[in-house]
């Protein structure tokens, strides 16, 4: 692997942290534990750190160098056991990098068919008719008198005793 998170000599695992963090949720209302520092160990001969190397002396600010490091940094923590804090970031860095790889324009947009579009915009009509109509039936069931209303009776007790125990 390119890279990993480890603990110190006296830490705890990314299991053993999620178990901790999962324990004091549930006893101290969302109490924060410990969290203690780690360390990014990285693979000087792995072929990613070989091209980011590359891709870093080449140009500093390279955003290529820049996401290749950020993903790197990302992936240690999973592959670890560990949890991402920026889980946003994170995707939003995979799908920058899916499509470099896959060559997707980064500007693409989603595009629904003419023919699902029209039974989206067909579905929310209908939607809003049946609102409207049952805010209709609403306001007519406020608006009747109340002498009209059958009188509701009241429930019926039950007449069974209880049973003895054997």
């Amino acid at each position: 692997s390119p890279c990993a998170l480890v603990a110190s000599q006296y830490g705890h695992s990314g299991n053993m942290e999620r178990i901790m963090k999962s324990q004091a949720y549930a006893k101290a209302g969302g109490a924060d534990v410990s969290v203690q520092k780690k360390i990014l160990e990285l693979n000087p001969f792995h072929p990613l750190v070989k091209e980011l190397n590359t891709l870093y002396k080449a140009d500093p600010e390279s955003e290529s160098a820049k996401d290749l490091a950020n993903s790197l940094y990302d992936t240690a923590p999973l592959r670890s056991g560990y949890s991402l804090r920026d889980t946003t970031a994170f995707s939003d860095r995979m799908d920058k990098l899916l499509r470099r790889s896959f060559n997707v324009d980064a500007d693409a947009q989603v595009e629904i068919p003419p023919e699902l579009d029209e039974e989206e915009e067909a579905k929310a009509e209908d939607e809003s008719a049946e609102e409207s109509a049952e805010e209709d039936v609403a306001a007519d069931e406020e608006a009747a008198p109340a002498e009209d209303a059958p009188a509701e009776e009241p429930a019926a007790e039950s007449s069974e005793a209880p049973k003895d125990e054997l």
